[in-house]
């Protein structure tokens, strides 16, 4: 159960990472279509990539968290198991 929250914890991550690498990518080509001489279509271009980089880590800083989180859930949800005997055994 908990590998599918995971699975779907990603999948909304890798959503919203691909739609702010895509506005990274239309503000490029607008800012580009803009610019006036060279260097500021260079410079358009280098904040681009710039921005679909942070938005590229930004989702494996989430799919981090989201392993962290089920590693923790089952850590705690293994410890509670342990066998307890009683006095009458």
């Amino acid at each position: 159960m908990n590998h599918a929250k995971e699975k779907v914890k990603d999948a909304a991550s890798a959503t919203k990472a691909k739609a702010k690498i895509t506005q990274a990518k239309v503000a490029e080509k607008t800012e580009a279509a803009t610019a006036r001489s060279h260097d500021e279509r260079a410079l358009a271009h280098e904040r681009g990539k710039a921005k679909v980089a942070a938005a590229e880590a930004e989702l494996h800083q989430a799919k981090v968290t989201h392993r962290e989180e089920a590693m923790e859930h089952r850590l705690h949800k293994r410890a509670g198991t342990g066998h307890k005997h009683g006095a009458g055994h």
